[in-house]
């Protein structure tokens, strides 16, 4: 009897080396495997370079397609969420806005302003999955995957992707996608594959 291949549901294991079910867990390893700011900054690289005749150097390709591989999980595990309505449980008053533990895990490695979000408004802050909401009620999973997919092809040729209002859509969304992923995973999840966050253990 052949031995069957485990699930993959939110391809996680060609960046993360192992299949994870369960979405808040693609969140946690995601930002395990880069931080937020990371993130950002390569989307903004890769999408400036697929608009440029120029091809994408910035860093090792390959760290590019790892980043975006990460981001097409966090897209299909957003998605799961969205088909679930989920909702935030958290009641965030403006006036607690900027307490550090609603966007940063406590002993945080890196500056503070990088994980403060940058695109989302202030009721997507309070409640992320309004992003997912948005996002998906924009256009279905599937165009959203070829349109991730088609940026990174044209910033690693040679040749331009001229529809320079569509690639700013793109960048605004999936900023909107990550930093929501990553304000859940910071509020709501506490582990990575059940051994405590680094940054949380005592």
């Amino acid at each position: 009897m052949k031995n069957k291949t485990p699930k993959d549901p939110f391809e996680t294991r060609c960046w993360s080396c192992e299949s994870i079910t369960d979405p808040y867990q693609v969140f946690a390893a995601c930002f395990f495997y880069a931080p937020i700011g990371a993130f950002r900054k390569t989307i903004r690289q890769v999408l400036l370079s697929a608009a440029s005749s120029k091809v994408y150097h910035k860093e090792d390709p390959a760290a590019a397609l790892g980043m975006f591989k990460a981001v097409t999980s966090v897209l299909l595990a957003a998605h799961q969420l969205y088909r679930q309505k989920k909702t935030s449980g958290l009641q965030i008053t403006p006036e607690q806005f900027m307490d550090r533990r609603l966007y940063a895990r406590s002993n945080a490695p890196c500056a503070e302003w990088d994980y403060l979000p940058k695109a989302l408004t202030a009721k997507e802050y309070q409640n992320p999955y309004a992003v997912f909401r948005r996002f998906f009620k924009d256009q279905p999973v599937e165009k959203w995957r070829q349109q991730v997919e088609q940026a990174l092809e044209y910033a690693l040729a040679v040749e331009a992707d001229d529809s320079g209002p569509g690639l700013l859509r793109l960048y605004i969304y999936l900023v909107k996608l990550v930093e929501a992923a990553h304000l859940i995973d910071v509020r709501e999840v506490l582990h990575i594959g059940g051994h405590l966050k680094p940054a949380q253990s005592m």
